[in-house]
């Protein structure tokens, strides 16, 4: 199975694979990521978790790599992967030298934690672009 979705603010698409994911549910994939684009602001992040992938078939290549051209084409800035398992590394760094911009930064994690904290900015970066950021007790900025 593959979920995806774009998060309110239009600079976050999230793919979540899991299962074993054959070419009729990357298709259902494409498709998906086609009708989200116009959801999608300049500069946005693929966030790709693979926390729960067993398998894909390797028949699902082609849309692999046409999801990856359409982002680039839309305008994506950031690939953040989630990898908890380099052995379940699917090949996307090898599919995405060929689909992705070379300007597009890419950056792998081991837990879907430490990627969700590589997209939240450093207070010192917030205050730099005049935003401000109240912090609760727990240390999660509220807005």
């Amino acid at each position: 199975m593959v979920l995806c979705k774009v998060d309110e603010s239009g600079k976050v698409l999230t793919m979540s694979y899991s299962g074993d994911v054959g070419v009729d549910e990357m298709r259902q994939c494409l498709a998906t990521v086609k009708d989200l684009m116009d959801r999608l602001k300049p500069g946005f992040f693929l966030l790709t978790d693979l926390s729960n992938l067993e398998s894909m078939d390797p028949s699902c290549a082609p849309e692999l790599g046409t999801i990856m051209d359409l982002c680039s084409e839309g305008g994506m800035s950031t690939v953040v992967r989630v990898i908890p398992d380099p052995r379940k590394d699917i090949g996307f760094d090898l599919i995405s030298r060929f689909h992705h911009h070379p300007q597009i930064k890419t950056q792998t994690h081991g837990s879907l934690a430490d990627a969700i904290k590589s997209l939240i900015p450093e207070p010192s970066s917030i205050a730099s672009v005049g935003l401000t950021v109240t912090w609760g007790r727990d240390n999660i900025p509220r807005k």
